[in-house]
């Protein structure tokens, strides 16, 4: 990428020379077959994981007593379901009012502003997959995720990666591990009440996954904000304060509508700010991700055994500009409804991935995005000393490096 504000860690280097060298679909040193385009990736996806049937727990594996069969789908039907709640104008109500007071106690604070944005994002998400835990369990299962989101950023950030770091992580997913764990039994037995979360989903569905996999259902969801959510809300911090044009333009959007009347439906209460966050999960997408190939696959270009390795890579698709238009633009306005519409080509928009691994949480994703976009368009403000240290990193994740600074109350 010619952006100096840009820089790429060297695999993602390499990726991105190859992918000009060879075209959108080659086979690596590493015998990994890359394939970025979008059209090509979807199928591949749709293949191999044709079969969602889950893996058996630890527990089953330690004994050596495999459990019956059951298919993701089961799960992600019964997430589906809840997350027309977790999307619903209360929920989205109360995810306002935690980021809000996460964002209200961080307030004058100088500090990176990546891991504000991590923490902010995390912390007002976990309720809604695991709710209704004591503060001090909350506390340790959010230490958890945030010990596994130090592990992803330390790929550029080597001094965040001590060697006891990794034993860091797995302590603390162990008793995470046991909270989860706890908290479905609770439920399940009547002692703890239901919540509106996704672990609730998972309490009707013990009996057929045995609690070992349902651990593993709930500890996976975890996992999942490891990464893109945190990383989403650090990119938005970047562009709010890079993007001044477009700044001006959310404000006097954001500063007629109220929070009450923005969670009623985010994206088309503020359609401004909707193409805002849309245009940043196209700009910043996630980098790479490997995949193994499941079981045989035999298509138009491609040819895989059970036990090999293939690269996707949203970032790449965004950025192909056989499908985009001037893809290194950041240009909401590219997502206008009329004629310029055909600036977004179909299929290859895949912030959330291809189905069927595509995020079960992107409505939710969309709406903390533009609620956390209205906070710091009408309480709150950035104040970065040194803008012009700031770049982007594109490693395991894409996110802002050396962005420093605080987050201000308006009245300040």
């Amino acid at each position: 990428m010619q952006d100096p504000t840009v820089v790429e860690v060297e695999f993602m280097r390499k990726f991105r020379d190859r992918r000009r060298e060879k075209g959108p679909i080659f086979l690596t040193e590493e015998n990994i077959l890359a394939v970025f385009d979008a059209r090509v990736a979807q199928r591949l996806e749709a293949a191999n994981y044709a079969d969602l049937t889950m893996l058996d727990g630890w527990s089953d594996v330690i004994r050596g007593c495999p459990s019956e069969p059951v298919t993701w789908n089961q799960l992600r039907s019964g997430w589906s379901g809840q997350m027309r709640t977790l999307t619903g104008v209360d929920s989205l109500r109360q995810l306002a009012q935690r980021m809000d007071h996460l964002l209200s106690a961080e307030a004058g604070r100088q500090q990176d502003l990546v891991w504000l944005a991590e923490r902010v994002s995390i912390e007002s998400l976990v309720p809604a997959i695991i709710g209704g835990l004591k503060p001090a369990a909350h506390r340790r299962v959010v230490r958890e995720v945030l010990t596994k989101v130090a592990f992803v950023l330390s790929d550029i950030d080597a001094h965040r990666n001590p060697r006891w770091h990794k034993w860091t992580m797995v302590a603390c997913q162990v008793i995470a591990g046991i909270e989860v764990r706890r908290e479905l039994k609770g439920r399940a037995s009547g002692k703890r009440a239901r919540q509106p979360d996704l672990t609730d989903a998972v309490v009707d569905l013990i009996p057929t996954l045995g609690i070992g996999r349902a651990v593993d259902a709930v500890t996976a969801l975890l996992t999942a904000i490891t990464g893109s959510p945190g990383a989403a809300a650090a990119c938005l911090l970047y562009e709010l304060n890079r993007q001044h044009e477009w700044r001006a333009r959310l404000e006097a959007e954001l500063a007629a509508v109220s929070l009450e009347q923005l969670c009623e439906s985010p994206m088309r209460v503020a359609p401004l700010t909707g193409r805002f966050v849309k245009e940043i999960l196209r700009m910043w997408g996630s980098p790479i991700m490997i995949r193994t190939v499941r079981t045989d696959i035999d298509q138009d270009q491609i040819s895989l055994k059970a036990g090999q390795a293939y690269a996707i890579s949203p970032f790449l698709v965004h950025h192909d500009d056989t499908d985009w238009s001037d893809p290194e633009t950041f240009d909401p306005d590219r997502w206008l409804a009329d004629g310029r519409r055909a600036q977004c080509p179909h299929g290859s928009y895949v912030p959330f991935g291809w189905a069927p691994k595509s995020c079960i949480g992107a409505n939710l994703g969309m709406a903390q995005l533009v609620l956390l976009a209205h906070l710091m368009c009408t309480r709150y403000r950035l104040q970065v000393p040194e803008p012009e240290r700031a770049k982007m990193a594109v490693a395991s994740v894409v996110r802002p490096m050396d962005f420093n600074g605080a987050v201000l109350h308006r009245s300040q």
